[in-house]
């Protein structure tokens, strides 16, 4: 039954009408549902299931799973947040069960601070930087004798990622030669060759470190140079080049050459005549401006014959690269330093057979040689015929040589990898074979990643990679520079990709041109940081 009570004054001050409702009779206390109300709720649940059990089941529903394992390389990465993609409320809510909400906020610390060090290294484009200013040259002194270390600036920003060494005085050769180049003694050039796979293409790695390091001790000049490119990809910053397409030529991975002379820069041309390449120095950007000498590089043979080289518009120097019994050869021609431009021309009278050419000044400072090895396995490096190779690099007096090989060799299977150890072990050997070898760096391949549905995760073999160069560097008595670290270990490959800019391409195997000169800024900090500890321990 109802019944009607008056109420007291509403919040309108109108007069309210109450209704109060009983419930009575046999049912009372036992409340009723609608029909088909059960129905509904198990439907509703068993299609809650079915949805859960589809996540697991189709990989392009993997973005909703629920609960993810903590399985590298899946489980750990998906939770911090190492994708692209929209999370769920529910793995939220996982994350902070499972303990993974303090991952997560170090994921989003980790792209932040790489985000801070790209808009840094960034800021100043090379058209905009000033010229590099030529120190001050000294007659250097009897001896080793140095004077007191003068610290810069920059030489106190801490590094993202240092060099290791298992022994303090690895790299002390390669410091001792740039501390006389930072001294300003005439003469002191250091000379660093750096080899690479694709990572090293496009010269975006080594244009970055060459132009930070000339800019802390001295532009010595560009460096080597091919006279021709063995694919698209071969790109030089701070030089001109053009030409080249009528030279033939062999590229050390395909193996086109029996002898294993390849030269220093892993690419020989040869031509009868008329094939040419020319070199001016660069105006556009803050080193490359000036050059005191050009260097060619070629194989000395019977019946071989001339090479044409003219600096501007002086009259040509005739290269004869004959020779009664075959080795290579060398010839350097001196000019004033400035701005120049240089060709080089296949004059007939034989095949002419080249490796390539230097160009340099005489200025105290460093050259940073940039010798890319696009699509190399280690492997593929052995290919040079072992004294060609020692008496390149002994020619070339290098402070330092530096390897950044592995990112093809990641395609290996697992069981090769015995043999991988074995091949970058002969090919440091290989390489370092002089009665006094040249200091040494490895640095591992940059972090891969690959996707799994939604998720972008580490390639694991980069971690193994890493691994077997570490080994083999410090037994060889090479610095080691772990990449992957820098980067900011396992999963950076997704924060990398999702920094703004981008600092990894889509590919997730290459570096994009600012996460180029990201890692350029990396290597130079951890460079200086290893010189300012060797000028602390020798004065």
């Amino acid at each position: 039954m109802s019944t009607t009570e008056p109420t007291g004054d509403g919040l309108l001050d109108g007069e309210d009408t109450g209704v109060r409702v009983e419930l009575v009779g046999e049912d009372e206390g036992v409340r009723r549902f609608e029909p088909g109300t059960f129905m509904k709720i198990g439907t509703g649940m068993i299609t809650v299931v079915l949805a859960i059990i589809a996540s697991y089941s189709l990989p392009d529903l993997s973005f909703a799973r629920p609960w993810v394992r903590r399985e590298p390389p899946g489980g750990l990465e998906f939770l911090r947040g190492d994708r692209d993609d929209a999370v769920p409320f529910w793995n939220l809510i996982g994350r902070e069960l499972l303990g993974e909400g303090a991952a997560k906020a170090a994921a989003e610390q980790e792209v932040a601070a790489t985000e801070e060090l790209a808009t840094k290294v960034l800021e100043v484009a090379d058209a905009d930087a000033a010229p590099i200013v030529d120190r001050e040259v000294i007659a250097a002194p009897k001896g080793d004798a140095i004077p007191p270390y003068e610290p810069q600036p920059e030489d106190a920003e801490v590094p993202k990622q240092p060099i290791e060494l298992a022994q303090p005085e690895v790299l002390d050769g390669f410091y001792a030669r740039l501390a006389k180049s930072d001294a300003g003694y005439a003469g002191a050039v250091t000379r660093v060759v750096h080899w690479g796979d694709s990572v090293v293409a496009a010269d975006h790695i080594t244009s970055a470190i060459r132009a930070k390091m000339q800019q802390r001790f001295g532009d010595a000049g560009h460096g080597f140079h091919l006279l021709a490119k063995p694919n698209a990809s071969y790109i030089h910053k701070a030089i001109e080049f053009r030409g080249g397409e009528d030279w033939s030529r062999c590229y050390i991975i395909n193996k086109c050459k029996s002898d294993g002379l390849y030269g220093l820069g892993g690419t020989t041309v040869w031509s009868s005549g008329g094939a040419e390449s020319r070199f001016s120095t660069s105006d556009s950007t803050p080193n490359g401006r000036k050059a005191s000498s050009i260097e060619l590089w070629f194989r000395a043979e019977p019946n071989a014959g001339n090479v044409r080289v003219r600096v501007d518009k002086a009259e040509p120097v005739i290269v004869a690269t004959a020779a009664d019994e075959a080795a290579d050869g060398w010839h350097r021609i001196d000019v004033e330093d400035g701005a120049h431009t240089f060709e080089v021309r296949a004059a007939g009278g034989g095949k002419v057979r080249l490796y390539g050419v230097s160009i340099e000044r005489d200025v105290p400072g460093v050259v940073w040689d940039g010798m890319p090895q696009l699509g190399a396995f280690t492997s593929r490096m052995l290919y040079l015929e072992p004294s060609h190779i020692r008496t390149q690099v002994e020619h070339r007096d290098a402070a330092m040589l530096v390897f950044m090989f592995g990112g093809n060799d990641l395609l290996l299977p697992a069981h090769r990898l015995d043999q991988y150890k074995d091949d970058f072990r002969a090919m440091l050997q290989r390489f370092r074979a002089q009665d006094t070898p040249p200091a040494c760096l490895v640095m591992s391949p940059v972090d891969h990643g690959f996707r799994e549905g939604q998720r972008l995760l580490s390639n694991p073999m980069v971690a193994k990679i890493t691994a077997i160069q570490r080994e083999v560097a410090f037994e060889q008595g090479c610095g080691f520079f772990d990449t992957q670290a820098a980067m900011g270990g396992d999963g950076s490959v997704a924060r990398w990709r999702r920094a703004s800019p981008p600092l990894i391409s889509g590919d997730l195997a290459h570096l994009t041109d600012a996460g180029q000169r990201v890692l350029g800024h990396m290597l130079y900090t951890a460079i200086v940081a290893g010189y300012v500890d060797y000028r602390g321990r020798k004065g």
